[in-house]
């Protein structure tokens, strides 16, 4: 019975002793049933962005965030999903890459027929004797909008190099040897269609029922061929059914060699009733049994000969030209058919211009011995290609040219001053024609711009364009602000690094900027120092400098708040309304002990959070 009263006395004695000015202070943190708290510091991973919010990572497209308060939204639950145990008081500082824009927008136009039209071409292309720039400002202004200081637009146009016209893609000639299943002389079988101009009846030109094959050519594998030999000595020609009179004439024809003969050409255009021949086409021996192609104008007396060397009992497609204006004559060697007219041939040869297409020929004498098939002669290369009916096409070169605006006071002005665009002779430098996706320009412009521009100061600016090739968006023009910074020219980063403070407060993560900080002893003889004087504060501050922490039996709730204000305004000056801190602080309450208080600063003041 005795051991029960002496149990009701101790019981008693600590409900007095407990009893302390600073006990509803720690009402809160008693009540709580221990959450684990953490510290983190981390930096996010390539694959936290893009995984999938399933596997705990955040679901995006890209490894970098829009906004910050795209960041604020998505990391909270990530950071649930990585720290799933942690509770309130818990904070987690995330380091992660905030996409902020580019230095400059440039915009990419590409002229349509409508703007040429304000120039008075109806072709797609500014006449050759046109000036771009008294149109090319206007243009940019109607189709580029809302466009912002220091914006740039890159105007992409053609310019023709002299008169050019408009021609319906028509074929004169079709010629696919379709003479039947019966072998004889190509005069013979074809009724006439074919006659000899030379050399009649002596080593005539034969007819094969068999056919030559080329790959996505209108005139392949159908009907016959003919055959021609080095000994032969008879020269056919065949009527056009339309003669050709201006523009370009382009002939072609399948031909498979089975030897190169002796330098001589075979196949050619022709004026009716004339020795007017033109865009002879040849082949002779390159020294090791392979064939080389060549080509005379007006002549063969000095052909020009191409560099590439074919195979023998191979089937190529030969395109000769004649530009009726200019006397120019190319010629193409293809192994399968080509939509479009190459941009380099062969071999060219200048002759006599003015010259009326009204027959193709083939000649015998030292010639190949060959067969030839699917021979057609057209007034454009791509109906050529192609038994269907084409649109009009335009008839002309033209160079592609680009030219800069930069927005400036509300207007689209040329650039004058702080502006460089790479030429192909820069790229050439470098060793490239275009920077992409595996030659990124982060690799190169900083030397580049550092050996172009040897006397650039500290603090020099440079808005930079180049050419980029992606295999997504296919080429395009970019660009990039340089800064001349510690004797580097350093690109500007549209993406940066940044960190982001977040807190477990109540049930979940959110975002916050709370600064976590411990008192040090320099923190308490501060408050000594402070408050010594001050009668209010006495025995608080004498109890402080005896023991070295706040006792709770010495310290109000409002005298503890103020010495937590002294230390915070002390030690963190300047900070902005609503910075919120969570500060350790060296206590006794029966024990001596860390504890942390949560305060935000409001009106000037740290209070109570």
């Amino acid at each position: 019975m005795m051991k029960k009263y002496i149990y009701l006395i101790m019981g008693l004695s600590l409900f007095i002793t407990s009893c302390n000015p600073m006990d509803d202070i720690f009402e809160e943190i008693d009540a709580q049933e221990n959450p684990i708290v953490g510290d983190a510091v981390y930096t996010l991973t390539d694959a936290n962005y893009t995984e999938s919010m399933a596997k705990g990572g955040l679901g995006l497209s890209f490894t970098s965030f829009n906004s910050i308060d795209d960041a604020k939204a998505k990391l909270p639950a990530f950071l649930s999903n990585k720290y799933p145990v942690w509770g309130q008081g818990s904070s987690a500082l995330i380091s992660y890459n905030l996409y902020i824009g580019n230095a400059f927008k440039l915009s990419n136009y590409n002229l349509k027929q409508a703007d040429y039209t304000l120039s008075g071409s109806n072709l797609l292309g500014f006449k050759f004797d046109a000036t771009p720039e008294n149109y090319l400002g206007g243009i940019i202004t109607s189709n580029i909008s809302n466009p912002k200081e220091g914006d740039y637009a890159v105007a992409k146009y053609y310019q023709f190099t002299g008169s050019a016209y408009t021609v319906t893609p028509k074929v004169s000639l079709k010629e696919n040897f379709d003479y039947g299943t019966t072998a004889g002389n190509l005069t013979g079988v074809s009724n006439s269609k074919w006659t000899a101009h030379s050399g009649s009846g002596s080593g005539p030109i034969g007819y094969a029922a068999s056919s030559l094959a080329m790959t996505n050519y209108p005139s392949s594998n159908v009907g016959g061929s003919i055959t021609m030999s080095s000994s032969g000595a008879e020269d056919v020609n065949s009527f056009l059914d339309t003669p050709i009179t201006s523009g370009k004439v382009y002939a072609s024809a399948l031909v498979n060699l089975s030897d190169t003969g002796n330098g001589q050409y075979f196949f050619h255009l022709m004026t009716d009733g004339t020795f007017n021949y033109t865009a002879r086409v040849g082949t002779k021996d390159n020294g090791s049994g392979k064939i080389l192609f060549g080509l005379g104008a007006s002549s063969f007396s000095n052909p020009t000969w191409g560099t590439t060397s074919y195979d023998l009992n191979t089937t190529y497609l030969l395109v000769s030209s004649y530009d009726i204006g200019t006397g120019t004559c190319n010629l193409y060697v293809l192994t399968t058919a080509a939509a479009t007219e190459p941009l380099t041939p062969e071999a060219t040869n200048d002759g006599f211009s003015g010259n009326v297409i009204d027959k193709i020929a083939i000649r015998q004498g030292s010639t190949p011995t060959a067969t030839i098939d699917g021979i057609r002669v057209a007034n454009t290369w791509s109906a050529l290609m192609t038994n269907e009916v084409l649109p009009d096409v335009v008839i002309g070169d033209k160079n592609s040219k680009e030219t800069f605006y930069k927005y400036s006071d509300g207007t689209w002005k040329i650039p004058s001053a702080n502006f460089y665009s790479l030429t192909d002779e820069d790229f050439a430098s470098m060793g490239l024609t275009s920077f992409g996706s595996s030659t990124s320009q982060d690799n190169y412009l900083s030397k580049f711009l550092g050996i172009k521009f040897p006397y650039a100061q500290e603090g020099d600016v440079l808005d930079v364009m180049y050419n980029y090739v992606s295999s997504s968006s296919g080429a395009q023009t970019r660009g990039n602000l340089y800064t001349f910074t510690n004797g580097v020219w350093v690109a500007y980063k549209s993406t940066i690094s940044t960190t982001q403070q977040f807190g477990f407060e109540s049930t979940g993560w959110v975002p916050d900027n709370t600064i976590k900080y411990e008192f040090v002893k320099a923190d308490y003889d501060l408050i000594v120092s402070t408050f010594t004087g001050n009668a209010e504060y006495a025995n608080a501050v004498a109890n402080l400098k005896s023991f070295g922490n706040i006792s709770t039996f010495n310290w109000t709730i409002a005298q503890f708040d103020a010495a937590v204000n002294v230390v915070l305004k002390k030690k963190f000056p300047g900070m902005a309304e609503g910075q919120k801190f969570s500060a350790t602080i060296y206590i006794y309450d029966g024990k001596s002990r860390n504890a942390v208080f949560n305060y935000i600063l409001k009106s000037g003041d740290y209070i109570r959070n």
